[in-house]
């Protein structure tokens, strides 16, 4: 047997994935540990908590996927199944796991790292020179103690789309957005910064912001190297090297520079004595907003912020759950507010004191609206597919191997995330009985019996209060454990192994006899429906 552990985990031949998978659960308290160890030394640089390490992002370090890989090929050792070779792409670690277990064979594998640091750089330069440009030095005359300042990010070159607070703010007279533009194209990114700063809405970063402030942020690519450590073990093994290898990632460098320009800029605001009533931070707790809530701890004490995590509990993006240690370095808001009951202890699973408070679950108020609750699409399943494009293709993958597809006809339905493009799973205009849909995946899942997903997103939830069954085709370990901690009904949900079980699963689950499922008292403790009591926090 050869284990390939630069593929994708869950393409892992089965011995490999299920130990692999099994490490998950059990290491990501060794992961924090590892990351608070690390931080000793420079918890006091906004520079470490920007750093894919300080950022505590698996989605940005492959730290925790190293961990994994040496404790899995320790089970591996110690039970003597013989593997014929396993394949690494670090050179640290192999050199680790070559001295550690000498009966196995390892292989060296030299993999392109993709760089668009100077695409990066480019568009931050744009934003900053365009915003200097067209900058209104009136809209900081605007402020005072009745103004509350709202944390947004702008994927849109239409300013007032918007996917994260429902519109809810917009017709606020004392809030302006805090904009941080993602994922546009130079064209679209030159329009839209040039609306940012001709909108008495928005007030950007760069308003405050000075050239030396703008090399600083830039130059924390060059900074990075004093960020090194020495001596941190995980089972008696230095992976220092390991650690510092991953400081120089390049994978998420946007969020790391966007990150010191957040703190700059409250830096710049307590500068200037410019105070307002609140500042409230959508919070994932990733580079982006340690740097916010860094700088407000820091030098600006007496605003109030506010840490809104309007979205559900994935345990699969592991920054999410703040923890204690976190707390103490000060990079947490003043207020963490979530949207349902049952996601309260989900979120204090690594931090039993923190303080979490209810608010109105804002961009998931639909959920409560009249349903047509009959089914129109029988033999027929919805896949939901998130941003993580391994994990997307995997699931069309799998449910197009199953006999529902191959043998009996069934018709695939293909709900994709907004910025995702689709042509890099499938190319729909080649296949028999797959379809493209758009829309919201509340209405979508309406319609069906059954959808098939995975990964962190809260349309999950949404798909199961529309009174649509789920079905994970494969074991990652996150997505069931996310549900049970959200104390979801076994009924709802079905977590399929192989392919067989899958293909039986959906043969079953798409007939017109299958009763619809909507639990109202469920919906109720998920998602937080919005009343005038529970706004006030958010005003």
């Amino acid at each position: 047997m050869i284990w390939d552990t630069t593929k994708y985990f869950l393409t892992y031949d089965q011995v490999f994935r299920k130990i692999y998978v099994r490490q998950i659960k059990s290491l990501r308290k060794d992961f924090f540990k590892i990351i608070e160890n690390a931080s000793k030394k420079n918890y006091q640089k906004i520079d470490w908590w920007v750093s894919p390490i300080g950022e505590r992002n698996n989605y940005s370090t492959k730290l925790f996927h190293f961990i994994c890989i040496i404790d899995s090929i320790e089970y591996f050792y110690l039970k003597k199944i013989p593997i014929d070779k396993i394949i690494i792409d670090n050179v640290n670690l192999y050199k680790i796991l070559e001295k550690k277990f000498p009966r196995y064979n390892f292989e060296l594998k030299k993999t392109k790292n993709y760089s668009n640091i100077f695409i990066t750089i480019t568009k931050h330069l744009l934003v900053f020179l365009i915003s200097k440009i067209y900058k209104n030095n009136d809209k900081l005359k605007k402020f005072s103690k009745k103004i509350i300042l709202v944390d947004k990010f702008v994927s849109s070159a239409n300013l007032f789309e918007d996917r994260y607070y429902n519109h809810f703010f917009e017709r606020k007279k004392n809030v302006m957005y805090f904009p941080t533009i993602v994922n546009l194209k130079i064209l679209k990114l030159i329009k839209t910064t040039i609306k940012i700063q001709r909108s008495k809405k928005f007030l950007s970063k760069f308003d405050l912001l000075n050239i030396n402030d703008f090399i600083f942020s830039i130059f924390y690519l060059f900074r990075r190297k004093k960020l090194f450590v020495k001596n941190v073990y995980y089972k008696k093994i230095n992976i220092s090297r390991i650690i510092n290898d991953e400081i120089l990632s390049n994978k998420n460098i946007n969020a790391s520079i966007i990150g010191i320009q957040n703190y700059l800029f409250v830096k710049r605001l307590a500068n200037k004595k410019i105070y307002f009533k609140k500042f409230i931070n959508w919070f994932e707790n990733t580079a982006v907003d340690k740097g916010l809530n860094l700088g407000f701890n820091t030098f600006a004490k007496n605003i109030e912020t506010i840490g809104y995590q309007g979205f559900t509990s994935y345990k699969e993006f592991m920054c999410l759950d703040p923890l204690h240690f976190e707390k103490k370095y000060n990079l947490l808001p003043n207020k963490i507010v979530c949207i349902g009951k049952n996601l309260i202890e989900p979120k204090k699973e690594f931090y039993k004191n923190i303080d979490i408070v209810l608010g109105p679950a804002l961009r998931f108020n639909h959920v409560y609206k009249n349903m047509n609750i009959k089914k129109k699409y029988l033999n027929s399943v919805l896949l939901n597919l998130n941003l993580d494009i391994e994990n997307s293709k995997l699931i069309v993958e799998n449910v197009m191997k199953t006999d529902f597809y191959k043998k009996y006809g069934g018709k695939i339905y293909l709900k994709s995330h907004p910025l995702m493009n689709i042509k890099k799973i499938i190319n729909v205009m080649d296949k028999k009985n797959v379809f493209l849909v758009k829309g919201n995946i509340f209405d979508l899942a309406s319609k069906f019996k059954l959808t098939i997903t995975s990964g962190a997103t809260s349309s999950i939830m949404e798909t199961l209060v529309a009174g649509c069954k789920l079905c994970f085709p494969f074991d990652n370990f996150t997505d069931a454990y996310s549900l049970k901690l959200m104390n979801t009904p076994k009924s709802y949900y079905k977590v399929c192994s192989n392919i067989s079980e899958l293909s039986n699963y959906l043969v079953k689950s798409t007939k017109a006899n299958n009763k619809i499922l909507i639990n109202k008292n469920f919906k109720k403790k998920i998602f937080n429906k919005m009343t005038k009591k529970n706004q006030i926090i958010l005003q």
